[in-house]
């Protein structure tokens, strides 16, 4: 593709010659002929002096300084993104059911869906257009899906769950899942109906393996724009706020309040019943079991200030060297009062 066409189609201000030509996006580590990079920030500015590539995507400020054909972008990581997808576009397979899937004949499946083989569509379905279902998706009675709904393989969706408009669900998810609820009774243990839902609203991706339970009563909510890594566990009853991120690994008990725009480091968790604020940022392995209020960052088990965690951390190689003076303080003082007494 040459540089004129992709800055075309990306909507973007060119500068240098607009035939060269552009067969794929790179990292910059990687850069060399026929490839298009981004810099996107001061730290990788040198670079723009000695790439190989035949294009790169900066902002206003760097242009002057790269010896190579360049875009202009206010966002250099988004319009790379950008193209990524024009030279690597998504799977997307042909319009029509395939003759092994199983669908209800109350469902109602909108126009121009793509159906997979062995795919379950159970009664009262209701999925919007353009929907695409891959091989092996499970959707139990009365879902309610929006459209453009991408599902990939070995996807669970149980009974009354509601999902949006744009929600990608990577394989293995599973969404309305009971929720964690047991009580004890004469010795044993009795387990609570979970008779609640899950609401996914609009532009919403969940990763694969991940699990999102149905609350007891009421709903587990996904609002807009959230994203999920892979094996990430919603417990039930929670309520995340919209564009919050969360890693691999991280777990959230169940009945849970967490805010807009936060991000959660991988292996990170969370008790039950807390509530977390808007831009909230966790640090991986952290363990919250409080309520934390919003615009702060937080690290550590019990997590903390991230300023009062990087101290605890400082400390922590010191500990052994601290007991040992310790002790050697006590015999000292333990042998003077001897003698003194």
């Amino acid at each position: 593709m040459k540089l004129k066409e992709l800055a075309s189609r990306l909507g973007r201000e060119f500068r240098g010659d607009g035939e060269v030509d552009i067969f794929m996006p790179a990292p910059i580590e990687a850069a060399g002929p026929g490839t298009i990079i981004f810099v996107a920030n001061e730290r990788y500015a040198p670079m723009l002096e000695t790439t190989t590539a035949s294009c790169v995507i900066v902002p206003e400020q760097f242009a002057a300084r790269a010896k190579c054909p360049v875009l202009i972008s206010t966002n250099p990581y988004f319009d790379f993104s950008r193209a990524l997808e024009i030279f690597f576009p998504p799977l997307k397979p042909a319009t029509g059911i395939d003759p092994t899937a199983r669908i209800a004949a109350d469902a109602v499946i909108g126009e121009s869906a793509s159906i997979g083989a062995l795919a379950v569509i159970g009664n009262g379905v209701r999925i919007g257009r353009n929907a695409i279902i891959h091989p092996h998706a499970v959707i139990y009675p009365r879902v309610t899906i929006g459209d453009d709904f991408v599902c990939h393989s070995h996807v669970s969706i149980r009974e009354g769950v509601s999902i949006g408009n744009r929600v990608t669900l990577l394989s293995g998810a599973v969404l309305g899942a009971d929720g964690f609820g047991f009580g004890e009774h004469e010795g044993g243990l009795f387990k609570i109906p979970q008779v609640g839902t899950v609401v996914i609203e609009d532009d919403v991706e969940i990763g694969s393996n991940s699990t999102i339970d149905r609350a007891m009563i009421g709903a587990t909510i996904l609002h807009r724009g959230v994203k999920l890594d892979d094996q990430v566990h919603i417990g039930h009853g929670c309520e995340i706020g919209e564009y919050s991120r969360f890693a691999a690994l991280v777990g959230i008990a169940g009945s849970t309040k967490i805010g807009k725009w936060c991000q959660f480091g991988g292996n990170s968790g969370c008790a039950d019943h807390v509530t977390i604020g808007d831009r909230v940022l966790v640090a991986a392995k952290s363990g919250i079991h409080a309520n934390i209020e919003s615009d702060t960052i937080v690290g550590g088990v019990p997590a903390v200030d991230v300023r009062q965690w990087r101290r605890y951390a400082m400390a922590l190689p010191r500990l052994p060297e601290l007991v040992r003076r310790m002790r050697a303080l006590e015999e000292r003082v333990e042998r003077l009062f001897k003698s003194s007494s």
